[in-house]
């Protein structure tokens, strides 16, 4: 299953993001972190700060289109546009995920879109192409029972409407008790909605139960978990904290209830809709 965390920036995604990481591969999964925030915030997590080299998402996309068999001048949306697809694998890996990936420790990768590049810094890209390549690669990712991948997306709602999220499974709302946190975590949630993507709420960075009713009556209704405040997450992000278990587990039960693993019919019904808002 694939989970995607999002969030207005300060919302904590980012630390939910990683606890979740760091919990399933205590339970025994084989997990890959994919960290699509050019902040790097899950990277540094994992990696304790000691971030590897290694080759950014954000130069895969070539490829990825010549995994898929796709020529240096067909556009990447193809692939979606057929019924024959190729697929990506954690286990054995494909080339892509292998060149593309590191290990943080036994069944434990990464990968990363990777900092601003020149591209986007003077101006011949927008950031968001630092993440192109997940919109092809999430979707046609094929995983077995005991894989999972973790995705911290781009703070804000900005990122979802780049139609990114298809290619997860289901999707993590975080949202603090800030009215501002609130309103994005709605404004998500809608883009969610559009892109027929499922997903659940958190509340983050609790402190009492006036809190708990103050998200309550901004968001509508009452959220699947809320996060406590915790002193070991602010101190020591790349560290499990005993606090958030069940928690964590109760995020995992409801995602794999709204999980129906279709995200790559999503994904063609996506481009196929494109493509025809195109023609008009």
């Amino acid at each position: 299953m694939i989970l995607g965390f999002l969030g207005k920036g300060g919302s904590g995604k980012s630390s939910v993001a990683t606890q979740m990481t760091l919990f399933l591969h205590e339970q025994g999964s084989s997990v890959l972190a994919i960290d699509a925030d050019h902040n790097m915030d899950l990277s540094y997590n994992l990696t304790k700060g000691e971030i590897p080299e290694m080759q950014y998402l954000s130069t895969s996309l070539d490829d990825i289109k010549n995994h898929i068999g796709l020529t240096e001048n067909q556009k990447y949306t193809e692939a979606f546009l057929t019924q024959d697809n190729k697929s990506f694998a954690l286990s054995p890996t494909d080339d892509v995920t292998t060149k593309y990936s590191v290990t943080v420790n036994d069944r434990l990768h990464l990968m990363a879109a990777g900092p601003q590049t020149d591209t986007v810094l003077y101006g011949r890209a927008c950031s968001h192409s630092l993440t192109t390549a997940l919109k092809v690669y999430l979707p046609l990712l094929e995983l077995k029972e005991n894989e999972m991948v973790v995705v911290d997306e781009k703070a804000g709602a900005d990122g979802v409407t780049t139609g990114i999220v298809t290619g997860i499974d289901v999707g993590v709302i975080v949202c603090e008790p800030a009215l501002h946190s609130i309103k994005t975590a709605k404004q998500i949630a809608e883009l969610m909605d559009f892109y027929n993507t499922p997903y659940v709420f958190v509340g983050n960075k609790i402190s009492d139960s006036e809190d708990k009713d103050f998200i309550e009556k901004e968001l509508g209704f009452v959220p699947t978990t809320y996060l406590m405040q915790s002193g070991g997450v602010k101190r020591n992000p790349s560290e499990l904290v005993s606090e958030w278990q069940d928690e964590l587990t109760q995020i995992l039960v409801a995602a794999k209830e709204l999980n129906k693993n279709n995200r790559l019919e999503r994904t063609k019904e996506k481009f196929a809709r494109n493509q025809e808002f195109a023609s008009h």
